[in-house]
C-alpha cells in the first residue's frame, strides 16, 4: 500500500509532540508483529522509517518497500550503509532507533549533513532515555554488528510485553502498590530472568548445531574434494600407462627391424665381398702358377728339345706329367682355400646372426615383461578405481544421513523454539491478566 493525502503516519504523529508511554507502547507491539511476520515469511522490510508507517484506528500499518532508500536516515543500518543487503537484522536496528524515538522524543542517532549522520549511525550509542528496560530493548536492537543484534522479533515482542507490564505497573495509584506489589515485582524478575536464561540457552544450543552442521558440511566437502583429485589422477593414470606401453613396443619392434634388415643386409655384403676377393685373389693365384708353370715348361721343353730331341722325350712327358699334377694340386689349393672362405662366411653370418636373434628374444621378452607389469598395474589400478568408488559412495551416503540427520535436529531445536515462544507469550499474557486483576482488587479495596 502507498500512503494517501488522507492516511496519518508516524512521522506526522512525531511532529505533534512526545507520544505518550502506553500509545508508543502499542505502536511498537503492531510494528513488531507485521515485522514477524513479514519476517516469518522469509522477507524483509529494508527501508523502515516513520514515514512508512500508517497510523490506523487498532495500531499501524506497515507500507512494502519500494527498495533502498537513495538518501540515510536515522535509521539506517550500518552494514547497509557498508553496501550490504537488508535482511531481518537491519530491520531490527530500524525498530530499536524507532522504538526510541517515539518513547524519548528524541532521536537515537543524528548529525548535522549526511556525512555527520552517517558517522553517528556507524561509531555512537543511543543516549541514556532514564529507563533501564528501554535501554537494555534499544541497545540489542541497534548493535552495530548484525550478529551481536537479537536475531528474532518474538524476543522482542516479549521484551515489550514486559515493559508494558511494567509501565502499567507504575502508572497505577500508590495506594495499590504494597506487600503484594514487592512480591509480584520479585516474582516478575524471577520468571523474567529464568525466561531470558532459557532462551538463551536454547539460543546458544541451535548456534552450536549450526556450527557443528556447518564444519560437518565443510569436512565433508573437503573429504569429498580430495577423493575426486584422487579419482581424477586414477582416471588419468591407465590411460598414460597405455600410451606409453604401445610406443614403447613399437619402438622396439621399429629398431629390431632395422636391426635385423642392417645385419643382413651387411652380412650379405661381406659374404658377396669375400667370395668375389677370394675369387680373384685364387683366379690370379692359378693364373700366375700357370703362367709359371708353362714358362718353365717352355724353357725345359726348349732346352729338353734343344739338349736332345728324341733323347729326352721321354722326360718331356714326365715333365709334362709333373706340370699337370701341379696344376691339379694347384686347383685343389684353390678349391680348398674357397671353400674353408665360404665356410668360415658362413660361420660368421651363422654367428651374427645368432647373436642378435639372441639380443631380439631378450628385447622380445623385456617387452613382455613390462608389458605384464603393466597389465597387472593397470589391473592393481582398476581395483583401487573400484575401492574408491565404493568408499566415495558410502561417504555420500554417510553425507546424505548426516544433512538429514542435522536437518532433523535444526527442524526440532525451531519447533522447541517456536514452542517456547508461545509459552513465553502465553505467560506474559498471564502476567498481564494477573496484574490487571490485582491492580483491579486494589482499586476496589481503595474504593472500599
Amino acid at each position: 500500500m502507498s500512503t494517501t493525502n488522507d492516511q496519518r503516519t508516524l512521522a506526522l504523529r512525531m511532529t505533534e509532540g512526545r507520544i505518550p508511554v502506553p500509545e508508543a507502547l502499542h505502536y511498537a507491539m503492531s510494528l513488531a508483529d507485521s515485522l514477524r511476520k513479514l519476517h516469518d515469511a522469509g522477507k524483509a522490510h529494508g527501508a523502515v522509517t516513520p514515514s512508512s508507517i500508517v497510523l490506523t484506528a487498532t495500531g499501524l500499518d506497515l507500507i512494502p518497500s519500494l527498495g533502498p532508500l537513495a538518501t540515510v536516515t536515522p535509521y539506517t543500518a550500518p552494514e547497509v550503509l557498508q553496501g550490504q543487503p537488508a535482511d531481518a537484522r537491519s530491520d531490527i536496528f530500524s525498530f530499536g532507533a524507532l522504538v526510541f524515538e517515539m518513547l524519548t522524543g528524541r532521536r537515537a542517532f543524528d548529525g548535522e549533513g549526511q556525512t555527520e549522520l552517517k558517522l553517528a549511525l556507524c561509531n555512537s550509542a543511543p543516549p541514556p532515555s532514564g529507563s533501564p528496560a528501554v535501554d537494555r530493548l534499544v541497545t540489542s536492537c541497534v548493535a552495530k554488528s548484525p550478529a551481536a543484534r537479537w536475531q528474532r522479533m518474538q524476543k522482542i515482542i516479549m521484551e515489550l510485553k514486559l515493559l508494558t507490564v511494567a509501565a502499567r505497573r507504575a502508572d497505577a495509584a500508590p495506594a495499590a502498590r504494597g506487600v503484594s506489589d514487592t512480591a509480584m515485582r520479585s516474582e516478575m524478575q524471577q520468571l523474567e530472568a529464568r525466561l531470558s536464561a532459557r532462551l538463551a540457552a536454547y539460543e546458544k544450543n541451535i548456534a552450536a548445531m549450526q556450527q557443528a552442521a556447518g564444519e560437518a558440511v565443510e569436512s565433508l566437502r573437503g573429504q569429498l574434494a580430495g577423493v575426486h583429485a584422487q579419482l581424477a589422477a586414477v582416471e588419468t593414470r591407465p590411460v598414460s600407462s597405455a600410451v606409453d606401453v604401445e610406443a614403447l613396443t613399437g619402438q622396439i619392434h621399429a629398431r629390431m627391424q632395422e636391426t635385423i634388415g642392417a645385419v643382413t643386409q651387411q652380412l650379405h655384403t661381406q659374404v658377396q665381398e669375400a667370395v668375389a676377393a677370394a675369387n680373384q685373389q685364387h683366379s690370379a693365384q692359378v693364373q700366375g702358377a700357370l703362367g709359371t708353370v708353362t714358362q718353365q715348361l717352355a724353357a725345359q721343353v726348349k732346352e729338353t728339345v734343344d739338349a736332345a730331341n728324341r733323347e729326352h722325350a721321354a722326360k718331356l712327358q714326365e715333365t709334362l706329367a709333373a706340370a699337370q699334377q701341379h696344376v691339379a694340386q694347384a686347383q685343389e689349393s684353390i678349391a680348398a682355400a674357397a671353400q674353408q672362405h665360404v665356410a668360415q662366411a658362413q660361420e660368421s653370418i651363422a654367428a651374427a646372426t645368432q647373436r642378435h636373434t639372441a639380443q631380439v628374444n631378450e628385447t622380445v621378452a623385456a617387452v613382455n615383461q613390462r608389458m605384464a607389469a603393466a597389465e597387472q598395474n593397470m589391473e592393481e589400478i582398476r581395483k583401487h578405481f573400484a575401492t574408491l568408488q565404493e568408499n566415495v559412495a558410502g561417504d555420500l551416503h554417510d553425507f546424505e544421513k548426516t544433512l538429514k540427520a542435522q536437518g532433523v535436529a535444526i527442524e526440532s531445536a525451531r519447533t522447541a523454539m517456536a514452542q517456547t515462544d508461545d509459552l513465553v507469550e502465553r505467560v506474559v499474557e498471564a502476567l498481564e491478566l494477573l496484574q490487571s486483576s490485582l491492580l483491579d482488587q486494589h482499586e476496589a479495596a481503595g474504593v472500599n
